[in-house]
Formats: structure tokens, sequence, C-alpha cells
């Protein structure tokens, strides 16, 4: 993680809660209404792409390729705009994501499937490589492997007999938030799954109040820091 990126700055526990809750939400309904592929899990998507390669699926190839070059497309939008804008990048990636979002949630059913996930995929590589931190810790907020791994870790090193207090206290910590955070990408998960099925389409626009929760104090913040 490249911590000299100036426009990288730790997010509060609160906000990494609300953006994990937000990429449960949008891959569970993706992965549900668009022919089961993942906006947000690359790694999904990659081994259903090694599937339907091995079993020469062609007709399933492309509905998988197509979020991946979305995600690498979005990740260097993001570097783009951190080094254009530093950290005004962050609330206008997010607002950016907002409108998205709000588009998506009204679209037919009949707009393409490919186009759709791709779309999405690439504003949620935009928030994905915006916000990394969290307090002390590296976090992701679209998934949650790692942020698994370092629950587990962290309960380690604060119940290991040879920690010290210091390394108890941030294994504590770590657990807490990380554990916090992927908690909250599984509630975001289970409300998209539920949302899915009886709102199709509109059910993105759950993710709306979630985003701008995190965007509006943002924005504000960064106003502020350029007047002062």
């Amino acid at each position: 993680m490249p911590l000299s990126d100036p426009a990288i700055q730790p997010a509060a526990l609160s906000d990494a809660m609300l953006l994990a809750t937000t990429g449960g939400l949008l891959d569970a309904i993706t992965y549900l209404n668009h022919g089961h592929v993942f906006a947000n899990a690359m790694s999904g998507n990659v081994v259903f792409l090694g599937i339907a390669v091995l079993g020469r699926d062609w007709s399933d190839i492309a509905p998988h390729l197509v979020p991946l070059v979305a995600f690498f497309a979005g990740v260097t939008t993001s570097k783009h705009l951190r080094t254009r804008l530093g950290l005004r990048s962050v609330p206008f990636g997010l607002a950016l994501e907002i409108l998205v979002v709000f588009v998506l949630g009204w679209l037919p059913g009949s707009f393409p499937q490919m186009a759709f996930t791709g779309i999405l995929a690439y504003v949620a590589a935009i928030q994905v490589a915006s916000f990394r931190r969290v307090d002390r810790f590296a976090y992701n907020s679209t998934f949650i492997t790692g942020n698994l791994r370092d629950v587990a870790e962290g309960f380690y090193e604060a119940f290991a007999p040879s920690s010290t207090p210091e390394i108890r206290e941030k294994g504590l910590a770590q657990a807490r938030a990380l554990g916090l955070i992927s908690l909250c990408f599984l509630a975001g998960a289970i409300l998209g799954a539920w949302a899915a099925p009886r709102f199709f389409n509109y059910s993105l626009w759950l993710a709306e109040p979630l985003l701008l929760a995190v965007a509006i104090p943002a924005a504000t913040h960064k106003s502020s820091q350029n007047n002062s």
C-alpha cells in the first residue's frame, strides 16, 4: 500500500463500516440480478473466468472479463485523480460513485448486463483504491479476505502469552476494527440479497444514503482544509 500517497488518508471507523456495507450490498445485487458476476470481488471473477476458459464456455468468458478490465480502469482513474487533485479526489470519487449508482438504479432490466457490471465495477474500484486505511490499519471496503486475515492475526496478538501490553492493545484494536468492517460487509450482502429480487435495479439506491453519509463530511472537511 503506497503510504507515501498524500491523498490516501486514514478513514474514520464509521466511514469504513459504511463503505464496507455498500461493498457487500452492491456485490450481492449484481451477482443475483446480473448474471452471477461480481462488481467488487475480483477474485471470484477470476475463478469463474478460469473455469469458463477451461470449459471453453466462450459465452461466459466476456461477462467475467469485462468487470476485471473495468476494475483495472477504475484503479488507474483513482490514481490519476489522486495525482491531479490530491485530497479533493476523495469527495470527487465518491460523488462519481453516487451519481453512477443512482443512474444505474433507473436502468431497465433490458440494459446489457456486461455494460451494467462493468460500469459498477469501475466506480467500485475507485472506492477501494481511494479508501485503504482505518486508524492504523489497512483494510478493504469492497472485499474482505484481507480483513478477515487481519482479524485473526489481531486476536492472536491480543491473546498470545508472549505479547507485550502494547502488542495486545494493538491486536485488540485491529481485531475490533477489521471485525466490525467485515460484519458490515456481511450485513450489506444480506440486505442486497433481500432487496435484489424485490426491487431489482432500484435496490442499488439503498447504497445512496450510505455513500452520502461518507461523502458529505469528506467534502466539508476538504473544503475547510482548503480555506484554512
